[in-house]
């Protein structure tokens, strides 16, 4: 098992293999947003995606997606100028996915410590915040997150949808999930 963390972006020849890996544990337009192929692309041209590999196999992906500019799925969901004075110091954070092999504390902890280094090294982002299922947003309390927001609805004609809006400080993220303990892997 070689573990690494690296950055990519959706140009990549490996991109395939994160929408392969949200597709199959995310579904396709989880939320169902209209113009949903149009809107995704640009979330991901203009995203970071970080990529969990077990040697050559991306075994999990995150993006994250620059507040600011109006195109994450938060920025449509919720007001992020009440809670972020200054958005473009804040990413939301989505699309976490893991293989369903490497998940658990371990795998989670380490890819999420590596990403949380890759973005206080390279980039000015200092606040996390992501829209997202109960289950998720305990993860990220666990973290050092706080919940600003229990009822997020999002309703289309399909069907309606409830969400947390959780807000960290990525400095805490790293702090919480680094620990006292070393894990072994490289970062590409």
């Amino acid at each position: 098992m070689s573990l690494s963390v690296r950055v990519i972006d959706s140009t990549n020849e490996l991109f395939e293999a994160v929408l392969n890996l949200r597709a199959l544990h995310l579904g396709e337009n989880p939320a169902q947003e209209d113009e949903y192929e149009r809107r995704e692309a640009l979330r991901d041209a203009f995203s970071y995606h970080l990529i969990y590999l077990d040697g050559a196999d991306v075994v999990g992906t995150l993006r994250v997606t620059p507040l600011g500019h109006g195109l994450s799925f938060v920025e449509r969901a919720v007001d992020v100028y009440a809670h972020f004075a200054v958005p473009t110091d804040a990413f939301d954070a989505n699309r976490l996915v893991l293989d369903a092999r490497y998940r658990g504390g371990r795998h989670l902890r380490t890819f999420l410590l590596h990403a949380a280094i890759w973005l206080r090294t390279n980039t000015h982002l200092r606040f996390i915040s992501a829209i997202c299922r109960q289950q998720l947003a305990a993860l990220y309390i666990g973290l050092g997150g706080r919940v600003l927001s229990d009822e997020v609805t999002w309703a289309t004609g399909q069907a309606e949808r409830r969400y947390s809006w959780v807000y960290l400080e990525l400095e805490n993220v790293y702090h919480t999930v680094q620990g006292g303990k070393r894990n072994a892997i490289v970062f590409q």
